[in-house]
């Protein structure tokens, strides 16, 4: 048997910042609303986030050394039924995700390698666009599902990789942001002004705080990611220790880098300039405002034209570059954590044999090898009939928009009973005021019921009826398939018993 990759604390720090924080969320709030998304990000950060990596924190405390994740924390503080419902949809959030990840990643590539984004034509090489993008999604979903079956090693080194791909964009950003600051000393106050008094970029609405309530959706959507990093507790070094003091230590940092780097480009750059601009748009923001950046500093340098379009074709294909092994390591991670959550973490009973059966490297490979199937049939039928299977692929992404969020607050609905149950010593719990504990749950789930509310309410307010539905019978669906399948497993072993 293989001796098993460890995450050092260090290393889980590195990895739960990066995979968590998003610097295209940054620069998107930057864009949208400029010092003005810094509110939103507090209060999704200390209402959400923060308390949600503090239940976290707790639960992995206390299971850090399973598989299950999400089923074993509920297992105990709910019931084996609605941890595995709770599971499965996660799952399904995930699946979804997959598919469109795989077929974006032509688009940074094609950046990195040709300085544009290729997609954008009819044809390439006439052949059509749409199956150049299908071709190259279903060979990484093959290549990477090989990849990952060799065993966990590949996963901890796309995500060192991403990782530290990541730390260079934000150094790289950073010293040029504070370049900007030292040369312009004088515009700084100026800028940030004008970052404050710069109209919301939500269309419709003011200045007023309700108007602005869809921004408190995207920053929470901002900070993401902790259940998919939570995954992979068990391949922790000290996993009970020291995973849950990694993410703790992570929160604080990644709330910091958001208002951080608000602030940075917020005092560096006149955001008014920046949206007068005909070249950027929110689909090529992050692309946008690098570039922007490295006019910027080449105007600062007095380099000449060739050297600034040297330093700009640098700038944007880094970026590129960071997005590309990002979409990676995010695939890496997502495409064997749920899974192996789900088949690995569940009584073996719901699941064939073949399923759960773990080869030379202890990776479900048969199980990894299905999911490819199902995601590279998916694409295929997105690519061939663009109009039936994509109304059916877009009804299916909003089928698990709402049930992405519900794990989280099952998650964070459950912890009061944990503490009720006493499954832990008070000495064991991070907050050892219960009362406290249970109100940071219930910040929590105020946070994700808003989120919903919002989500359902938006489509039936512009009239889309079909998609406020859709959101709606998405859990419900993907539920009702979970306690079918519970309910089949379990007669299944009482008449093996």
């Amino acid at each position: 048997m293989p001796q098993k990759k460890h995450v050092s604390l260090p290393q889980l720090v590195l990895i739960i910042t990066t995979t968590v924080y998003s610097f295209s969320s940054m620069s998107t709030a930057f864009y949208m609303m400029g010092i003005k998304a810094l509110p939103w990000f507090l209060l999704a950060g200390c209402g959400y986030f923060i308390p949600y990596a503090l239940i976290v924190a707790q639960y992995t405390r206390k299971y850090g050394d399973r598989s299950g994740t999400v089923y074993d924390w509920l297992k105990e503080a709910l019931s084996p039924k609605a941890a595995f419902v709770t599971a499965f949809l996660w799952y399904c959030s995930y699946f979804t995700w997959m598919v469109s990840l795989f077929m974006k990643l032509v688009i940074p590539l094609s950046i990195l390698v040709f300085g544009k984004d290729i997609t954008v034509a009819a044809t390439w090489f006439g052949i059509p666009t749409q199956w150049l993008v299908a071709a190259f999604g279903i060979a990484a979903v093959c290549l990477l599902t090989f990849l990952i079956s060799r065993g966990f090693g590949t996963i901890l080194r796309f995500l060192k990789v991403s990782s530290l791909a990541m730390v260079g964009l934000l150094v790289l950003s950073a010293i040029s942001n504070l370049t900007l600051v030292f040369n312009h000393p004088g515009e700084v106050w100026q800028n940030i002004q004008q970052s404050f008094s710069a109209p919301s970029f939500f269309e419709g609405t003011g200045d007023n705080l309700l108007s602005q309530l869809p921004f408190f959706i995207f920053a929470i959507t901002a900070f993401g990611g902790l259940d998919t990093v939570a995954s992979l507790s068990d391949r922790t070094k000290d996993s009970r220790r020291q995973f849950p003091r990694g993410l703790i230590y992570s929160g604080v940092i990644i709330l910091s880098l958001y208002i951080g780097g608000i602030i940075l480009w917020s005092g560096a750059n006149d955001l008014g300039s920046l949206r007068q601009t005909d070249q950027m748009h929110l689909g090529n923001l992050m692309y946008g405002l690098m570039g922007s950046l490295a006019g910027a500093i080449s105007k600062t340098l007095g380099l000449s034209a060739g050297a600034s379009t040297i330093v700009y074709q640098i700038y944007i294909r880094y970026t590129a570059f960071v997005l590309f092994v990002s979409y990676l390591g995010l695939l890496s991670s997502i495409t064997f954590g749920p899974l192996k959550s789900l088949i690995q973490g569940t009584p073996k009973s719901l699941w064939p044999k073949r399923l759960t059966k773990l080869n030379k490297q202890e990776m479900p490979v048969k199980a990894l090898h299905l999911q490819a199937g199902i995601i590279i049939l998916v694409i295929l039928a997105v690519t061939v009939n663009t109009h039936v299977a994509g109304e059916l692929f877009n009804q299916l992404t909003y089928m698990t928009n709402v049930a992405r969020a519900m794990p989280y607050f099952v998650v964070a609905a459950s912890f009061p009973y944990f503490l009720k149950k006493h499954i832990v010593a008070d000495s064991e719990l991070f907050v050892s005021n219960r009362r406290l504990s249970t109100g940071l749950a219930l910040s929590v789930c105020a946070c994700i019921v808003f989120a919903i509310a919002f989500q359902i309410w938006e489509p039936f307010s512009l009239g889309h009826y079909t998609d406020a539905l859709t959101l709606i019978l998405g859990p419900m669906v993907f539920a009702a398939v979970a306690l079918y399948l519970y309910h089949r497993g379990e007669t299944q072993r009482m008449l093996l018993e």
